[in-house]
């Protein structure tokens, strides 16, 4: 089984990602991050791959005790010489997001039946979400935040510091689970 994980680290590499394998132990999720999502984030209640239309931080930790391995996946982008970071962050998230779910597709293929990806952001596949039902429901995936994970203590786990404010880089991070 490791060199599946190995693959895919591998894979995630030549897709300009950087993988870090994680015991879903090491995964934090707290109660307390779901704040931003309903106090600080403007797609809260906008999405249908948002809260309150997903998943409790609650329902998810059972779910999670059901994984036994993951793939810390970042995408660093170097955004120096881009003049609005945050008018590009819709664009840098989407095309994140397309390469971490096309790992999570090769994942699949290589025997990984329930590799499910955690978003970078939130879903922004449509400009507008129908919240009536998802046009597009093959790539609804939520924020890993939206559940409660704190990515800080995640990347620590990994051995990784994560900067904030740093318009000269930016970093995209998804969480691909796998069993």
């Amino acid at each position: 089984m490791l060199g599946k994980f190995e693959d895919l680290v591998e894979k995630a590499s030549e897709m300009g990602l950087k993988a870090y394998f994680m015991s879903v132990k090491d995964i934090p999720v707290e109660n307390r991050i779901a704040l931003k999502c309903a106090y600080g984030c403007k797609s809260y209640g906008k999405r249908l791959s948002c809260p309150p239309h997903i998943m409790s931080v609650e329902e998810f930790r059972k779910v999670l005790g059901e994984y036994s391995s993951a793939l810390l996946l970042l995408d660093e982008r170097d955004t120096s010489r881009v003049q609005d970071v945050l008018e590009a962050w819709t664009e840098i998230r989407k095309d994140s997001f397309h390469k971490m779910y096309e790992l999570e597709q090769e994942a699949f293929r290589e025997g990984f039946t329930f590799a499910h990806l955690l978003r970078p952001g939130s879903c922004n596949e449509c400009d507008i979400c129908n919240l009536e039902m998802c046009v597009k429901p093959e790539m609804r995936r939520f924020a890993p935040e939206a559940v409660g994970i704190n990515l800080q203590k995640a990347m620590e786990e990994a051995g990784l510091v994560l900067e904030f404010c740093k318009p000269e880089k930016t970093i995209c991070i998804g969480i691909l689970l796998l069993e």
